[in-house]
């Protein structure tokens, strides 16, 4: 096997940071090469163009949030599940950093189409995830949606993505609260249906 070089990982951890704070087009090649302390032709060694870069990126980021999705047993404890994902938007609270494939997916228009399919293929994960739960709320315990699961699916999902970039435009981390309570609500309401936001989370 293989071993991984540690400059690459190192270029990719970096590069992680740099899309997440930045977005596609906010860093170069120069940028992340004095970051990591080498030079721009070490960068085109184990990534020849920007498009690689950040495509590495994106599947690294989407692998690893997706073995955690993946972890959380499908028929375990809802509330359980919940917070649990719900634990991977606060993960960059106060960091400067937002969902690194929601920061690109506002750049959609000037991505190249592989790096556009593997963000496609992230929000397909979390809307599948999340679609999955709300069937489950459904049936188990007759929760009224106001959609069908698939679609409120992406209504949450977006909302946690938008909870996240206003939380860093105004530096209030309870700005992620509103969409989360949407989730909450959802799979664990009162008297089997969805519950409006509790009054503290709504976004002030």
């Amino acid at each position: 096997m293989k071993a991984v070089s540690p400059v690459r990982e190192q270029l990719l951890e970096h590069t992680l940071v740099l899309l997440g704070t930045r977005g596609y087009n906010g860093f170069s090649y120069r940028d992340l090469a004095e970051l990591v302390g080498v030079k721009t032709s070490s960068i085109h060694y184990y990534f020849p163009t920007k498009e690689d870069l950040a495509l590495a990126a994106v599947q690294a980021y989407a692998a690893n949030i997706g073995e955690i999705m993946r972890d959380m047993d499908v028929n375990g404890p809802l509330k359980e599940q919940v917070e649990k994902y719900l634990a991977l938007w606060r993960k960059n609270l106060g960091t400067g950093r937002v969902c690194l494939c929601g920061m690109l997916a506002a750049e959609a228009t000037s991505l190249p189409q592989n790096v556009l399919a593997a963000l496609q293929a992230f929000y397909s994960m979390h809307e599948a995830w999340i679609t999955q739960r709300l069937e489950r709320a459904v049936a188990d315990k007759g929760v009224q949606l106001p959609a069908p699961p698939s679609v409120y699916a992406m209504t949450i999902l977006g909302a946690l993505q938008s909870g996240l970039i206003s939380a860093r435009l105004f530096g209030k981390p309870c700005r992620l609260d509103a969409a989360s309570a949407m989730l909450r609500s959802a799979v664990t309401p009162e008297n089997g249906k969805q519950q409006a936001a509790p009054a503290d989370a709504v976004l002030s």
